[in-house]
């Protein structure tokens, strides 16, 4: 009897261990496929998603270009570039040209150099081998006292790396990569960098709009020079020195304040562009301003900060120009004297 009895306890126990293994054996292997099935899914958490989603989104395109001989031009810098700068415009120029460059536009919504700084070390240790590298800077790149500046949500720089799709690593991070996707906000996130922050669309349907979301910074009313930015930028131009990465700098356009308007950061115009230019004279870089009156129309601009998919496509284009002439020999550095 007691035989029968412990007999039928281990048979019941090995049906539920077996039937345990089975749903954790196919929970992970959904878990994998989903990993593996949405585009540029980075294996990271909550803290570090937004900035390294764009990571993986440069180093996936990264390694298509090697077999189709073509080298990267990464952008590097916050929403001025995120929607400022257009790799259609861009490539069909180069293809006009004949170089066989290709555009990444790897700007993130408020990352100024502090958090491209981190974001940009792991694109690299990841594999990633731009040949040019430009840096895009706003007013607001320099201010201490900004509110729009976004971090990584972590101190520990070990996690702010990319990590590989190994069947290890996929099973290990897999159920945290998919966490923040169960996030709406984070899911507003990926959505919108996925459809390369809707740059390339003049006309927003439905979804784009709600997708696309608000972008009106609010104007600060401080303004405070962050010396800590600046050397968080030299120290990407270092990066890039090091490993024979030819970089760039260009200051963004800003929209011609009204006569009513009282908006800080544009009376700090010319300081902050001027120490961005004086770092590039003494790293010996080109430094191309946009910020120049009578390049874009009121029209061309989105907010004061900006541009609109028609404006993006123009700047685009002058953008593509320069590094023509300067793939050519010309580093030009461009001054400050038409600043408004």
């Amino acid at each position: 009897m007691q035989n029968r009895f412990i007999s039928k306890y281990f048979s019941e126990f090995r049906y539920t261990f077996v039937a345990g293994i089975c749903i954790v054996v196919v929970a992970y292997a959904v878990i994998a496929g989903i990993v593996l099935a949405v585009p540029h899914l980075p294996l990271a958490n909550k803290r570090t998603f937004y900035g390294l989603l764009r990571a993986q989104m440069a180093v996936d395109e990264g390694q298509k270009l090697p077999a189709l001989k073509r080298e990267m031009v990464l952008f590097l810098g916050s929403s001025v570039v995120e929607r400022g700068v257009s790799e259609l415009s861009m490539d069909s120029v180069f293809n006009h040209l004949n170089l066989s460059y290709e555009t990444m536009n790897a700007g993130t919504g408020g990352f100024c150099a502090d958090a491209n700084l981190p974001m940009f070390r792991a694109m690299l240790d990841d594999g990633l081998k731009p040949e040019y590298v430009v840096y895009g800077v706003s007013i607001q790149e320099l201010n201490g006292a900004s509110t729009v500046h976004a971090f990584f949500e972590t101190k520990d720089t070990a996690s702010v790396k990319l990590k590989p799709k190994t069947l290890w690593n996929i099973i290990r991070y897999g159920p945290t990569a998919l966490a923040p996707l169960m996030s709406g906000d984070h899911f507003h996130q990926y959505v919108f960098a996925a459809n390369n922050a809707f740059r390339d669309v003049p006309n927003l349907n439905l979804f784009n709009r709600l997708m696309f979301g608000e972008n009106s910074p609010p104007r600060d009313s401080a303004y405070v020079f962050n010396p800590i930015y600046l050397n968080d930028l030299k120290e990407i131009i270092t990066i890039c020195q090091s490993r024979g990465i030819h970089v760039a700098i260009y200051n963004a356009p800003l929209r011609k304040r009204a006569p009513d308007e009282v908006d800080i950061p544009y009376q700090h115009r010319g300081e902050s562009y001027e120490k961005v230019l004086k770092l590039a004279q003494d790293q010996g870089i080109p430094c191309w301003n946009f910020d120049r009156t009578g390049l874009f129309d009121t029209s061309e601009f989105q907010d004061n900060y900006h541009l609109t998919p028609i404006g993006a496509k123009k700047v685009s284009i002058m953008l593509a120009d320069s590094i023509f002439r300067w793939q050519s020999g010309a580093i030009s550095q461009d001054g400050m004297e038409t600043l408004e």
